[in-house]
């Protein structure tokens, strides 16, 4: 998943802009160049311990484990190598659903997504980081995504292909070689309709997932010796 499909999942379970922050900031982490050493305020803490459990659920979403093995097998037909097939097809298909979830959206939903980038100016100081800019670095990204939202631009397939791109630029096996990109684009453009289908297809399996994992969860902590006591 993506910011705003884990803002939007997050904000259904828990409307709370520290929350939804923390639902997106893990994904942050490689921009500010730093991790959360210490515990963050609690808000924050429970929707990055949200993020991972999301990531978890909609990995295993049936209709994402299908699309992307699908996306794959394409790219390979039209000649895109096998690393960077699958890693178009993995992250793609996460930022296609993006543009389509922030198109879709309730506007109610979008403030709730301005909201939690908002309150990053204060939760920022609330983190013990790893490295002494991670909080002037957590609230740039923040100030970056609310002013010039990517999000919204990914309604723009050829944009989807750049930012699939330079999200595999760094991982030698899966970067996209430069004449493959056509082909990338091309491949956005032709699934942009399908995902916009799928959209709330894709959130509500998460959502499903999500909800097992966490009365899973529930469970196991509740039968640990002593919940009771």
């Amino acid at each position: 998943m993506n910011y705003f499909a884990h803002a939007l999942l997050a904000s259904r379970f828990r409307d709370d802009p520290g929350f939804v922050l923390g639902a997106m900031l893990p994904d942050w982490l490689r921009w500010i160049g730093a991790r959360p050493d210490a515990a963050p305020d609690t808000a924050l803490a429970a929707g990055m311990q949200f993020h991972h459990r999301s990531d978890g659920a909609f990995h295993a979403a049936p209709t994402f484990v299908a699309l992307t093995r699908e996306a794959a097998e394409q790219l390979l037909d039209v000649g895109v190598g096998r690393g960077p097939a699958r890693g178009v097809a993995h992250v793609g298909v996460e930022l296609l659903l993006d543009g389509a979830l922030y198109r879709r959206s309730h506007p109610a939903a979008v403030r709730r997504y301005a909201a939690a980038l908002s309150a990053a100016s204060s939760a920022s100081r609330s983190v013990g980081w790893s490295r002494p800019e991670g909080g002037v670095r957590m609230r740039r990204v923040a100030r970056h995504l609310g002013a010039d939202d990517p999000v919204a631009r990914y309604d723009d397939p050829d944009r989807v292909a750049q930012a699939v791109e330079r999200t595999l630029r760094a991982r030698p096996r899966l970067r996209i070689a430069p004449d493959e990109m056509p082909r990338v684009s091309r491949w956005a453009r032709s699934w942009q309709p399908r995902i916009e289908r799928l959209a709330e297809i894709l959130v509500d399996e998460t959502e499903a997932g999500l909800g097992a994992s966490l009365r899973g969860a529930d469970a196991g902590s509740q039968s640990q010796p002593g919940a009771d006591a």
